[in-house]
Order: C-alpha cells, then sequence, then structure tokens
C-alpha cells in the first residue's frame, strides 16, 4: 500500500456558519461527497486531515437537532485526538481515544446548554460520528452512533461498524435497561433514537439526555493487499443501500475511474435513487484498488457470437 499523500485538512475551521449542502472532492487516495437531499436543512458533514498524530484521519458527522453540534465535533475532534493520541504511550490507543471523544463532548456542552435553553424541545442539537484513523497498515476505526464503516476485503465486506440504537442493537438496548431508561417507540427517554452521540444537553440539567454516551466502539483492522478500500457513510446512505451494494457501487466505479470522489459520488446517487428523505455523506478511502477488468475485442465478441449460432 502507497503511503498517504498530503492533502488538507477540512475539519479544522472555527467557522461556525451552515454547513455546506452539497459538496465533493479528494484525490488519487480519497474521495467524499454530500447532499442536504430533501431535508429542511443540513445537518451532516465530513472531516479529513492528512496528520493527526502521525494518522490520516477521516470522519462523517449526522446532526439531529440542529447542525450546532455537527459544527462543533467536527471543529473540535481532530484536536483531542491529536493530543490525545500523542501522549497514548500512557494508555493505549483505544484509551487514548476514548478520552479525546469524552473531552470533545464535554467542550461542546458550555454551548449546547445555551442552545438547549431556548429550544422548544429543552435539548440541544447532537451528533453521531464515524472516524477512522489510518497508519501505515494498521486502521483503527472509532464508531458513536449510527454512522458505519465498511471495508472492502476482495469485492467484499468483511468489516462492518454496529450502529447504536436500541431498536437495532441488542448490546444497547439491554445497557438502557440496566440503567433504568425508557425507550419509547425508539426514542432515548423520548427524546432521541441512538444511544451514542455527542451532545444531546438537557437545558434544565446541563446534563447529557439520560442514556446517551459519547464512548466510541473501537475496531482494530491490519491492512492487508486484498484489503481494496474503507467506506464511511451516514445514515442517509444506509437508508437507501445495503452495505454490500454501497461496495459493489463504489468498488466498480473505482476499477473503471481509479477515483475516489467518483466512486463517493456514484455511492451517494445510488442511496439517492431509492431515498432522499435524509442528509447524507460519504468517504471512500483507497488502500489497494484492484484492476480494471480486461476488456474484450470486439472482434472476439463477434466470433462468439457467430459461433454460437452455428
Amino acid at each position: 500500500m502507497g503511503n498517504i499523500l498530503p492533502f488538507p485538512c477540512l475539519g479544522r475551521e472555527r467557522d461556525t456558519s451552515l454547513l455546506p449542502h452539497y459538496a465533493s472532492g479528494g484525490n488519487s487516495q480519497h474521495g467524499y461527497a454530500l447532499s442536504k437531499n430533501d431535508r429542511f436543512r443540513m445537518e451532516d458533514a465530513v472531516s479529513i486531515c492528512d496528520n493527526v498524530a502521525g494518522h490520516a484521519c477521516f470522519a462523517v458527522f449526522d446532526g439531529h437537532g440542529g447542525e450546532m453540534a455537527t459544527v462543533l465535533a467536527k471543529g473540535n475532534l481532530p484536536t483531542q485526538l491529536e493530543d490525545h493520541l500523542t501522549d497514548e504511550k500512557a494508555s493505549g490507543k483505544e484509551e487514548a481515544a476514548k478520552r479525546a471523544f469524552m473531552a470533545v463532548d464535554d467542550m461542546m456542552k458550555m454551548q449546547l446548554v445555551d442552545e438547549a435553553k431556548v429550544l422548544p424541545s429543552g435539548t440541544s442539537s447532537g451528533t453521531v460520528a464515524c472516524v477512522a484513523l489510518l497508519k501505515a497498515e494498521e486502521l483503527v476505526i472509532l464508531n458513536v452512533g449510527d454512522c458505519r464503516a465498511v471495508l472492502c476485503e476482495d469485492g467484499k465486506v468483511t468489516t462492518t461498524t454496529a450502529d447504536h440504537s436500541p431498536e437495532k442493537n441488542k448490546l444497547e438496548k439491554q445497557r438502557l435497561k440496566e440503567l433504568g431508561v425508557s425507550v419509547e417507540g425508539g426514542y432515548v427517554d423520548g427524546k432521541v433514537q441512538i444511544s451514542r452521540a455527542f451532545g444531546d444537553i438537557v437545558g434544565e440539567t446541563g446534563k447529557k439526555v439520560p442514556g446517551i454516551i459519547c464512548t466510541p466502539e473501537v475496531f482494530f483492522v491490519n491492512v492487508k493487499d486484498t484489503t481494496e478500500f474503507l467506506l464511511l457513510a451516514t445514515d442517509g446512505i444506509w437508508d437507501g443501500l445495503r452495505d454490500q451494494t454501497a461496495i459493489i457501487t463504489a468498488r466498480k466505479v473505482l476499477r473503471e475511474t481509479r477515483s475516489p470522489e467518483a466512486a463517493a459520488k456514484a455511492v451517494l446517487e445510488a442511496a439517492a435513487n431509492v431515498t432522499t428523505a435524509d442528509n447524507s455523506a460519504v468517504i471512500v478511502v483507497a488502500l489497494n484498488i484492484p484492476e480494471p477488468l480486461p476488456k474484450r475485442d470486439a472482434g472476439q465478441r463477434r466470433f462468439q457470437f457467430a459461433s454460437k449460432k452455428d
């Protein structure tokens, strides 16, 4: 696998304006695409940084209840990962990443509690996130909520994260039950449909919605020669596509064009052909793109067709 080429960090802007409604970009080793679709506002975002404590860092965010939590998490997470992973020898990479997520959530509380107090719901915005850290042959995936990371190994799905919601995840449902947190119609404490997220601060208490945590599940993957690419996406993609369908779509375009951006756009468009009810964002990280299928000679095809008629 080649070295990751330098590319700009898209996750450290201090601008708190509205998130872009439509965008795509990338280079020979990564590509992204996002769309507001039919939602009233955009709450999804991507973050791409070339160097976070020596790792290439890719992240997708899917907000709910407003865009502020997404903007804050996107702006603070790369810096906190940098700070904590630099000191990972004290606790190990997994624990360092978890502490970084906690630090981001704590930093967000001050601003989000003010937001919560003026919103009719009394609860601030929140955001889920899925992050991938790539360094040499090691891939670390950090997941909070129902964004998803899917790895393509020799044309097939080999690694996928677990969605954190009481309706999709039995372990999360059991965790909430043991805490005595109610789940009504899939909503945790009657407020949020996911069980892990940044934000979701209650204005009256200044604390998170009961049962909601921001501790990521951590997955370590050894990148092999047969590990072709990684796909990170928000649930606007997964509402329309199965994991394997998304992989097949991205793989076909990658083999034909060698363009991760084109592959990301193809996945976005394929999901939109099924549903545009939610915001969508997707990142494709190329690791070992397979060679294109050999083109059959036109004369050979005509000969084979004639032979079959005979």
